[in-house]
């Protein structure tokens, strides 16, 4: 029973909305009313600046994290399942948030933040990958979905060269979850094809 109820912690967990708390009581704002409405880590960025991005980044980041290294390291000494069930379950919480009538983020960060607690090289591998993507696109969005589908792509072939944390687990769940994220991105897909996305415009210094 307590696994089961681990889950629903991992899901209330992942539901707190960290775009949201930081930019009411820091910056006096609704990060909803603004930007693109998302609660995610990019319209943080955009709308409150880099501190409160970075932020978010690192709290959304940890809040499935966290849960997946605390199972994988049997902290609660209690049978539980497999330490990706639980920080799915935190992604899952971060897109459908209950406090925030199931509006949330797009998933990435959190995502982000499950595998680099539970198998750090795939997330490091392809850190460089999301960089030179932004770089050459300006598209946060598009960057963030490659990057998705390459972490399902990269687990599939460490599964069948045989890497012991790469297992069917793993290939599943990264498997439902890029499909979560990419139709969650569905509307910046239609943006960018239509030519009015958002860009990241890095500025030169002078």
């Amino acid at each position: 029973m307590t696994k089961y109820l681990f889950i629903l912690l991992a899901y209330l967990i992942g539901s707190i909305p960290f775009s949201y708390i930081l930019g009411k009581y820091i910056k006096k704002g609704d990060i909803r009313k603004h930007g693109s409405g998302n609660l995610g880590t990019t319209n943080a960025f955009r709308v409150f600046g880099a501190i409160i991005g970075i932020a978010v980044l690192i709290l959304d980041t940890l809040k499935s994290g966290i849960l997946v290294l605390a199972v994988a390291n049997d902290w609660f000494a209690v049978e539980m399942f497999h330490p990706l069930v639980y920080g799915s379950a935190a992604v899952i919480g971060h897109i459908y948030p209950v406090w925030m009538k199931f509006k949330g983020g797009k998933g990435v960060a959190s995502s982000f933040g499950m595998l680099i607690f539970y198998y750090w090289p795939i997330p490091v591998l392809l850190l460089p990958v999301f960089v030179a993507t932004l770089l050459i696109s300006k598209f946060a969005s598009l960057a963030s979905t490659v990057v998705t589908v390459c972490a399902f792509i990269t687990g599939v072939i460490l599964y069948f060269v045989g890497i012991p944390e790469i297992d069917l687990y793993y290939v599943i769940i990264s498997f439902l979850l890029m499909l979560l994220i990419l139709f969650k991105h569905r509307s910046n897909f239609k943006r960018i094809l239509a030519g009015n996305e958002n860009k990241i415009v890095f500025k030169k210094k002078k």
